[in-house]
């Protein structure tokens, strides 16, 4: 698909009526190309214009607020309240312009990121000013919910990053300041509805892939922070249920592209692999399910409903992209369907008993084996360096870690891992040389 500046797609759906109506293109020619403009090409900036416009924004600012700080001690505090709103009214005049102006990408990304910073200068300057008593959690909240309106008029994506930066600062310091930090889930939703956007106009756009992993990012670290924990282990389902779905989401989305080209895809493997070698421990299984509820000032009585229902939802998620990418048969579609149910019945099998840690581990250290054997074989069908490289890495991150939990000596390990390696250069040594034979005979 063809990228196009909007303005440039913009002028010329304006100019096909005008030529239309001039006797130069017949109506069927002018359908053909607005749909052809619709369909096959999509928007797109140089990304060094925006990261340049983005970083002036950033040194004016930076800049206005040195020269502030130079003679901050010798002004009024009258003088100090109006010069703290100096840069939020700087910021407010370039986004009106870009809003006014239909400006493009790197204009809103410039004044999103000024906009957006200029919020936490004044609130900061004036609470310095008037000495108002610190508040982190109330400060970072404020922060985000003046930027939230930004990324919708704006339509910026710097905006949409600095607000779920914000959301994942505030969510860390009112857990430990109010012991929970339920309000997550209500500020998650803009962001979603925001994406969802994105998705609709042009699911291919960089923007969209950019909004998309802070999104997931974001969701998988606030998961850990916000869930109160009151059932130890119930995390075990909720993160492989939404990996798992974030995985089959990009599945079903992207099909069976790789890399940035399928960033849920790619976000859902690399934590799948991880939480199936966190599963491969034995600590991670004692002592989990709802006979061991905890309680306290920091625990709620209602976390235990909460935990619940987001590990719910979670799973129902899972469940429906699951469905939804059954359409693409693969083994990777079925490997990323089957881990939260064997994550789940692992946690069901704990739960009943305290007894079940090594049963657990040694399920996980087969789903380990099984992975990496499915990447190798994946690479050499396939002839992709990286997925054999992946399903190599897999099987050594198993064997070297469960090699150091037993006595063996200093010259095992090391012959341990001479064979690792000589068998990892071995192998993409064949499979570039394999690689080089089909380029030169197609």
């Amino acid at each position: 698909m063809r990228k196009v500046p909007n303005r440039h797609r913009q002028w010329l759906i304006k100019e096909l009526p005008a030529l239309q109506c001039a006797g130069v293109l017949p109506p069927d020619r002018v359908e053909a190309i607005k749909a052809y403009y619709e369909t096959q090409t999509r928007g797109g900036t140089h990304w060094a214009i925006i990261a340049f416009a983005i970083l002036g924004a950033l040194l004016i600012g930076s800049g206005i607020i040195l020269l502030f700080a130079h003679n901050w001690e010798n002004f009024s505090r009258p003088v100090r309240a109006a010069l703290s709103f100096c840069p939020l009214s700087l910021g407010v005049a370039l986004s009106a312009t870009a809003i006014c102006r239909n400006g493009g990408t790197a204009w809103r990304e410039a004044a999103g990121i000024f906009h957006a910073l200029a919020v936490g200068a004044s609130i900061a300057l004036v609470a310095q000013t008037y000495h108002l008593p610190g508040d982190t959690p109330a400060f970072m909240l404020t922060w985000a919910l003046l930027v939230m309106p930004l990324i919708f008029l704006l339509r910026s994506t710097t905006a949409y990053l600095v607000y779920l930066a914000l959301l994942c600062g505030w969510s860390g310091v009112a857990q430990n300041a109010y012991g929970q930090s339920a309000a997550f889930w209500l500020l998650f939703l803009p962001a979603v509805a925001h994406l969802a956007r994105l998705f609709r106009d042009d699911r291919e756009a960089n923007d969209t892939a950019t909004c998309l992993a802070a999104l997931l990012l974001t969701l998988c670290i606030c998961t850990g922070i916000v869930l109160e924990r009151t059932v130890p282990g119930l995390w075990i389902v909720a993160y492989s249920a939404l990996l798992s779905g974030a995985g089959l989401l990009g599945l079903w989305l992207y099909g069976e592209r790789d890399g940035w080209g399928n960033i849920p895809k790619l976000f859902g493997l690399i934590g799948m692999v991880v939480l199936a070698y966190i599963f491969t421990w034995q600590e991670i299984w004692r002592e989990i399910g709802w006979e061991h509820v905890r309680c306290g000032w920091q625990y709620r009585a209602w976390g235990v409903w909460l935990d619940s229902g987001i590990t719910l939802i979670f799973l129902v998620s899972w469940v429906i992209t699951a469905i939804k990418a059954f359409r693409r048969d693969s083994i990777e579609t079925l490997t990323l369907a089957a881990f939260p149910a064997v994550a789940t019945i692992c946690f069901a099998v704990g739960t009943a008993s305290d007894r079940a840690c090594l049963f657990n581990t040694l399920v996980f250290n087969a789903f380990m084996l099984y992975l990496g054997t499915m990447y190798i074989v994946m690479g050499c069908r396939n002839n992709k360096l990286r997925q054999l490289n992946s399903g190599m890495a897999i099987l050594s991150l198993l064997l070297v870690t469960r090699f150091f939990d037993t006595g063996f000596s200093y010259l095992a390990r090391s012959l341990v891992f001479i064979v690792l390696g000589t068998i990892f250069l071995t192998v993409n040594l064949v499979m570039v040389r394999r690689k080089n034979l089909k380029e030169l005979n197609p």
